[in-house]
């Protein structure tokens, strides 16, 4: 709950950023997209508050803070780094320091120094220096992360299946249509509408942009493993059989 709290504020106040930002001073801080830059992204970050800034419960002094954060960074930067690790490590050790993993998100939902720093990274970079903002002292990664699409096949007993057909009928389908998403000029969109049983079909079968340890793992491993426009193997997961295309 409190990482979902400190989201809702980070995001809040990056609304409220951006509707005091409609100046031009303001607007000068903000990045310019390009067509190459992501338009969602994902992210980790160790926050460490002190006395004075929002939500701050400790008596810790911001001098105190910062040299906390400074030493998490210093960790983080390392290579091989397990930033996971890192941020569960500090939480625990120290009052009032959070770590959490950021939903994704997309520009104009986050604070603006905190966003800036963000979409500034490369894919699994750390940034180099701490960043602060109203709630403390960050520490941030950006996440690698993927956009994919689907389609389930499901079967009588798999996760919230109404379907009638036997697992072994599924499989079978889901080969099939497999192989019509494969053939040349192939609309993996309509085939995700024809046969499609989640119900994320009303959207092309769209599941978003996400980090690894949000999927089921099968289904993660699978998506991870393909280059943008690939089509997967058929996967297997409770809820089904799925052909999951990659579209960034």
């Amino acid at each position: 709950m409190k990482g979902r709290t400190t989201r809702s504020l980070l995001i809040l106040a990056g609304v409220l950023a951006c509707a005091a930002g409609r100046s031009a001073a303001a607007m000068a801080t903000t990045p310019t997209a390009s067509a190459t830059q992501p338009t969602t992204i994902c992210a980790s970050h160790i926050l460490v508050r002190f006395w004075g800034a929002v939500f701050a419960k400790d008596l810790r002094t911001s001098p105190v803070a910062r040299v906390i954060a400074l030493k998490a960074l210093e960790k983080a930067k390392q290579p091989g780094a397990d930033f996971d690790a890192i941020g569960r490590e500090f939480e625990k050790a120290y009052p009032d320091i959070l770590y959490e993993r950021l939903e994704p998100f997309g520009r104009g939902k986050m604070i603006e120094p905190f966003e800036k720093v963000v979409f500034s990274l490369k894919e699994g970079q750390v940034a180099d220096e701490i960043t602060t903002t109203i709630f403390g002292f960050h520490v941030i990664r950006r996440n690698p992360a993927i956009h994919c699409r689907h389609i389930l096949i499901t079967y009588q007993g798999a996760s919230r299946s109404l379907a009638t057909r036997s697992r072994e009928e599924a499989r079978a389908l889901a080969e099939k249509v497999r192989r019509e998403a494969l053939e040349p000029g192939a609309d993996f969109v309509a085939l995700v509408r024809r046969y499609s049983e989640a119900p994320d079909k009303v959207r092309g079968g769209d599941v978003g942009v996400f980090d690894r340890g949000r999927m089921i793992q099968s289904f993660e491993e699978a998506a991870f493993a393909l280059k943008p426009g690939e089509i997967s193997a058929v996967v297997e997961t409770r809820f089904g059989f799925h052909i999951i295309q990659r579209i960034e």
